[in-house]
């Protein structure tokens, strides 16, 4: 059981699902069956796109001190398995949207698993940037859910969550591969650090914060919120979250911590607000 826990990678996967949910309810606050849709396409295509990950990376996890105890690696389970499980989740997530009867959703599912285990993946070992790129498929779950519950991704509320997400992305990624930069390197990825130094990484990474900290403070004014506590509570939110990242610049891990909760008390926020609205 626990080596599936780890393959699925059950805690990120939940974070994919809940901003599936914020995106759902953006659309339409009313919950219902499209939103259990919207959450249960995310979090399965999430499972299915680690377990294709892990499939894809297990020559590279058994390098690593933080992986080489994953199943594949461990020997716990199968590639073939793995693989199998891998195709069999994405084929579950792509039954939920197909459920919703969304043609826009259906190419957004294509397009993060493609973009995630397709191009992300394997420019990993090429160049430290791909971070930004794997950033656009790690956006992409409020959008699902948002056209699952019949938006359009070009509506305006969506695609300022979705560019606030993906400013996020970034420096999520780039400060865990900061924390585990010793373990990439071993495995033969690229990052910023063992590429431009520990300076230069970690103004890359406060560049990006500042700039998702300030579209977050930005958010309240935009109109995506209808309740005005709303408001006022993710401009509070983000005061912590500036003072932990750039107060602790040299500390990563507390970085990355701060990071992962700004985001998501930002989907509880707009999951709140809508469910506020009578």
């Amino acid at each position: 059981m626990r080596s599936i826990k780890h393959l699925l990678r059950v805690r990120l996967s939940s974070m994919v699902g809940l901003s599936a949910f914020a995106g759902a309810c953006l659309s339409f606050h009313h919950i219902g069956l499209t939103h259990l849709y919207a959450v249960s396409a995310a979090v399965f295509l999430s499972f299915g796109c680690s377990a294709l990950n892990q499939y894809q990376e297990r020559d590279s996890d058994r390098l690593m001190k933080r992986t080489m105890k994953r199943p594949l690696p461990g020997g716990y389970i199968l590639p073939k398995e793995v693989l199998a499980l891998a195709m069999v989740l994405i084929l579950i997530g792509f039954s939920f949207i197909v459920l919703s009867g969304s043609l826009w959703a259906i190419a957004i599912g294509v397009a993060v698993v493609a973009g995630y285990n397709f191009v992300y993946t394997p420019l990993k070992k090429l160049s430290p940037f791909s971070v930004m790129l794997g950033g656009l498929a790690g956006a992409m779950p409020p959008v699902l859910g948002y056209c699952m519950a019949g938006g359009n991704p070009f509506d305006a509320n969506i695609l300022l969550v979705t560019a606030v997400l993906y400013l996020w992305q970034t420096p999520h990624f780039a400060v865990l591969a900061d924390i585990h930069a010793e373990d990439y390197k071993n495995a033969g990825f690229k990052t910023l650090t063992f590429t431009y130094g520990a300076d230069k990484s970690r103004l890359f990474v406060l560049v990006w914060a500042f700039a998702y900290l300030t579209a977050l403070l930005f958010i309240p004014f935009s109109g995506i919120y209808t309740n005005s506590y709303t408001a006022a509570a993710s401009v509070a939110a983000v005061v912590p979250a500036l003072v932990f990242i750039f107060g602790y610049a040299k500390r990563p891990s507390l970085r990355f911590g701060s990071l992962n909760l700004s985001a998501m008390l930002f989907f509880l926020l707009i999951i709140g607000d809508r469910l506020m609205i009578h």
